[in-house]
């Protein structure tokens, strides 16, 4: 993680994904300051991205016909569009 903050990233990432760990630790302070927002920003779009998830299936199970995206990146309207049975825009 000390080579900069993408790398912070990419390796917390790695870490969580194959340990199965909720958290990582990074030590340092200042130093490391910049890794640690970096991982931050990443975990906090991480648990919006689950939101938005959670969101529009609660929508469509009170009934609505259909779910309008807007300002949603590619990748998550496509998970959104696989995990319900209504059409999406």
């Amino acid at each position: 993680y000390e080579a900069g903050p993408q790398q912070a990233l990419a390796t917390a990432t790695r870490m969580l994904k194959e340990t199965g760990a909720h958290a990582v630790k990074l030590e340092g302070g200042e130093r490391v300051a910049d890794q640690i927002a970096t991982i931050s920003a990443a975990a906090l779009d991480a648990e919006a991205a689950e939101q938005t998830i959670h969101d529009a299936i609660a929508v469509q199970e009170a009934g609505a016909f259909a779910v309008v995206m807007e300002m949603v990146p590619a990748e998550l309207a496509t998970q959104i569009t696989g995990k319900l049975t209504i059409p999406t825009v």
